[in-house]
C-alpha cells in the first residue's frame, strides 16, 4: 500500500534526525531544521511542536540552535505577531554556515590548545634540558603542523563558491559513472 504523505513526511524529517546525530548534533535539532525545510514556508513554533508532538520548551531552545547554526532565520509574518522561523532553502548556504560555526566553536578551541602545549613542551624541554620531552615536543609540533593543514583546507573550501565546488563535486561522480560503465 503506497504510503500517505504524512508518512513521507515523518519518514524524512526523522532521517534528517538521524543524520543530524551522526553529525554530532541533537536529533530533535535535526528533525526541526527537516520539517522547516521540507515544509518551506515560515512556521510558528507551536507549529513545530504541533506536528512533531514535542514541548513548546524543547521546542525554543531547539529553534534557537537552529538560528545560532544559521539554518533558518526568525521572520514576522504582516498581520501576525508571533515569530516564525524559515529553513535556508539553499543546501550550499546553510552547509557552510554550519560548518563555519562548528569549526569556529568547537576546533578552533582545540586548535588553541594544541598550540599552547606545544608551545609549553618546547619551552620546557629546552629550559630543561630535557630531551625526552624535546622529542614530545618535536611530535607535538609535527600533529599540530598537520592539525593546522587539515583545517586550513576546511577553510579554503568554505571560500569556494558554491557553483565551482558543484563543478568540482561532479568530476567525482563523472568519474565514478564511467568507471561503472567500463566494469
Amino acid at each position: 500500500m503506497p504510503e500517505t504523505r504524512r508518512e513521507i513526511e515523518d519518514r524524512f524529517i526523522n532521517e534528517w534526525g538521524l543524520l543530524a546525530n551522526a553529525w554530532g548534533v541533537s536529533p530533535l535539532l535535526g528533525r526541526i531544521h527537516g520539517l522547516l525545510l521540507l515544509i518551506g514556508r515560515p512556521m510558528t513554533a507551536e507549529e513545530v511542536c504541533e506536528r512533531l508532538d514535542i514541548s513548546r520548551a524543547s521546542a525554543s531552545v531547539q529553534l534557537n540552535a537552529i538560528l545560532g547554526w544559521g539554518l533558518a532565520r526568525r521572520m514576522y509574518l504582516p498581520g501576525d505577531r508571533r515569530q516564525h522561523y524559515l529553513a535556508e532553502p539553499e543546501p550550499w548556504t546553510w552547509f557552510r554556515r554550519a560548518v563555519r560555526v562548528r569549526k569556529e566553536r568547537e576546533f578552533d578551541p582545540v586548535i588553541a590548545g594544541l598550540n599552547d602545549a606545544a608551545a609549553e613542551a618546547q619551552r620546557v624541554a629546552q629550559s630543561a634540558g630535557d630531551q625526552e620531552l624535546g622529542g614530545e615536543a618535536e611530535r607535538l609540533a609535527y600533529l599540530l603542523k598537520f592539525v593546522r593543514l587539515f583545517f586550513g583546507g576546511i577553510e579554503t573550501f568554505l571560500q569556494i563558491e558554491p557553483a565551482a565546488l558543484q563543478a568540482f563535486l561532479r568530476l567525482g561522480d563523472d568519474e565514478e559513472a564511467q568507471r561503472s560503465r567500463s566494469s
